[in-house]
Parts: structure tokens; C-alpha cells; sequence
């Protein structure tokens, strides 16, 4: 497999870069494409459309990549792409709006394309819109496909609007889904957290999906302040960086969150939180949340001591870069070691997806690694 990354400031730049990576000795079959929200993605998706490489393209809070001849980075306000040539015929792309459906059916017939596309299908699957209800795509997304991972778009910490986008087409509110070929492509996944639950429990005293209207009774609003001795203007920041742990009736443990505050100072977060459940903040532990993340690489490499990753794909939390601040490029240099010094790109997120044989699919706080190798 052979590869390109370039990092550009400028729409003109990336194109520029692009134009000089692709030779007869080199001719990318998909590109990755990660970029801050202040860039004129129509602009982009305008210029990339001469392109027949299948492009995955969303809107970040932060971009990562790492290879032998740029080092591991963690930038902001950038664009970042990668060009490969892996197997073209072992990936097809899908951009869905959300329709006037339920999001369970909208993850069921996004699930039902892909399966159709292969024999044995992973799936790499981007979300884009705040109010978007990715629990729900994901609980339809699983009734027809096992294996899938990705992650959901993010806007600079705006809270605004996050988009995907090909090179045919920008969605503000829907999917991206890569179909991947496991007959052709073999992956690993890891999931690693660095978070852990403080204080007392309370209880989700109303709550509807990914709404929570009152813990132990109070405004969700009121409970952050009190807790964090934090003003609503410090929110949903806060709310990413100390997450409610919640306790589910099944005994699993699942971080949530909050994304946007609510006029009745209700809460929307980033995933469901059932009624009853017992909540309470949680912290990071640190700077080893790194040691967190290598462990679950490491983890995942136990069983499968001769894989050798030619891409590896990640999607951090954005909490990850707020903990770390400018030490957040030692995380994607360990990773980047853990998988074989494997060309890497990724970006920061607002939430993560990775099936697990058990339990959730959806994730916060978390640091998801796919390895990808052709067969």
C-alpha cells in the first residue's frame, strides 16, 4: 500500500498537493479528508469532483495523522487529508440524508445497503448534525451489520452545525457509510476510555432519550453548575470534558456527554440516559489516559501477535485534546508506535462508535483505533 499525507490552511493548497501526489506510479483509490469547519466545504467538494477516488470527508475539532515523514501531529483550524491505493474494489460509499423516519429505521436501511454490499462487511460509518440521534442509528445500524466503528462529526466546539461530505455531496443532517470488503480488507479495533466516575450518586428523574430534563429532581442545567461550581456560559464544554457516568439497569457502565443546553435547562447529550438510571460526574485520570489507550491497542494485538497494520484509522474524543492540551501529540505518537508505525489519520470528535461483543456501540470519552490490512 502506498500513501500520501499532506496538511494544508487553504482549499487551493490541498488541491495543489493533490495534483502533485498522484503519478503514474501512484493513484489513490480513497482519500480521507478532515478539516475545520471555518474552510468552504462547498468550495472543496466543487474542486474534488474531477477526482475518482472515493472520498470520506467531515468537520472536526481537531485533526491527527501521523507517518515516518511528518512525525504524529495534533493540529486545529487545519485540513487534513490522506491518499491511499488500497483495493478499490473493496469499499463503497453512501452519503444518506435523514428522512421523515424514525432513527432506528434510518439505521436499519443504512445497515441493509451495506450488508448487501459484500459477503462479510465492516462498516465505517460518520454522523453529521447536533440534534442528530445517534443511539437510535446505532441500535437500527446493529439489527443488520456486527462490525462497525467511526465516529460522530464535530464543529471546532461551536456546537452549531457538523457536516460529512464526499465528492459528489455535503450532508448537515445524515450518514456517511464506507462499505469495507472483509474478504479483502482485515481489521482490529480498540476501544480505550481514561475516565472514572466521582461524588455520590443521583438519579435521572426525567428523561427522554437523549434529553435529560432533571437529576435528583433538579434542572440537568442546575446539577452541572452546582457540582462543577461552573456558570451556564461554561457549558457544553464542561459537560464533554466531565462526562455523567450512568449506570445502566443492565449494570453497564457508559459515559454521556452533554452537547447543548436547552431554554427549560434541560440537557441534550450525546447519547441515550433512561430514566432511573444512577449518574454521576466523572474526571479524567490524567495524562495516563494515555497509558488507557495503549493498553487497549495492546489488548486488542493479543491474540493476533502477526498483524501488521497498513492503515490505521482514529477517532479520539475531543475531551482526549482538551485533557492533554499540548501534549495531545504524544497520544497520537503512541498509538501511531502501537500499530506498527502504520500511516495514521483521524479527528477529534463528539462521539465515538466501535461495536463491542457486549454492550454499547456508542461512546464518549473514548479513543477508538481500527488497523486495517489488505489480505
Amino acid at each position: 500500500m502506498q500513501h500520501k499525507i499532506i496538511n494544508a490552511f487553504c482549499v487551493d493548497t490541498l488541491i495543489e498537493e493533490i495534483e502533485l501526489s498522484i503519478t503514474k506510479k501512484f493513484k489513490p483509490t480513497l482519500a480521507f479528508i478532515y478539516l475545520s469547519i471555518e474552510y468552504d466545504i462547498e468550495y472543496l467538494v466543487k474542486k474534488l469532483k474531477k477526482y475518482s477516488f472515493i472520498v470520506v470527508g467531515s468537520t472536526t475539532h481537531g485533526e491527527v495523522y501521523a507517518d515516518e515523514n511528518l512525525g504524529s501531529n495534533s493540529k486545529e483550524q487545519s485540513i487534513t487529508c490522506m491518499l491511499t491505493n488500497l483495493d478499490k474494489s473493496a469499499f463503497k460509499i453512501k452519503l444518506k440524508k435523514m428522512k421523515d423516519e424514525s432513527y432506528v429505521h434510518y439505521g436499519k436501511r443504512v445497515g441493509k445497503w451495506a450488508s448487501k454490499q459484500f459477503n462479510h462487511v465492516a462498516l465505517l460509518t460518520i454522523t453529521s448534525g447536533l440534534d442528530f440521534d445517534n443511539e437510535s442509528y446505532i441500535n437500527g445500524l446493529q439489527k443488520e451489520i456486527k462490525l462497525f466503528f467511526g465516529a460522530v462529526a464535530a464543529d471546532d466546539g461551536h456546537f452549531k452545525q457538523t457536516y460529512v461530505f464526499s465528492n459528489k455531496k455535503i450532508l448537515s443532517n445524515g450518514v456517511l457509510a464506507l462499505a469495507i470488503d472483509r474478504d479483502k480488507i482485515e481489521m482490529l479495533m480498540a476501544c480505550g476510555l481514561g475516565w472514572k466516575g466521582i461524588g455520590i450518586q443521583c438519579v435521572v428523574t426525567k428523561a427522554k432519550k437523549n434529553i435529560v430534563y432533571t437529576i435528583d429532581n433538579k434542572p440537568a442545567l442546575e446539577f452541572y453548575k452546582e457540582y462543577l461550581q461552573i456558570d451556564s456560559e461554561d457549558m457544553p464544554i464542561m459537560g464533554i470534558d466531565y462526562p455523567l457516568e450512568v449506570l445502566l439497569q443492565s449494570g453497564e457502565l457508559i459515559y454521556r456527554a452533554a452537547i447543548q443546553i436547552n431554554e427549560d435547562g434541560s440537557l441534550l447529550f450525546s447519547g441515550h440516559i433512561p430514566e432511573g438510571s444512577k449518574v454521576r460526574i466523572s474526571t479524567p485520570v490524567g495524562i495516563d489516559v494515555i497509558d488507557y489507550v495503549k493498553n487497549s491497542i495492546v489488548n486488542s494485538l493479543s491474540d493476533k501477535k502477526e498483524f501488521k497494520s497498513d492503515l490505521t484509522l482514529v477517532f479520539p474524543c475531543v475531551a482526549h485534546k482538551n485533557l492533554l492540551g499540548k501534549h495531545a501529540f504524544k497520544e497520537i505518537e503512541m498509538a501511531y508506535t502501537q500499530t506498527a508505525k502504520a500511516p495514521l489519520i483521524g479527528f477529534y470528535a463528539y462521539g465515538e462508535i466501535a461495536s463491542v461483543p457486549k454492550g454499547n456501540a456508542l461512546h464518549n470519552e473514548t479513543f477508538v483505533t481500527v488497523q486495517l490490512r489488505e489480505k
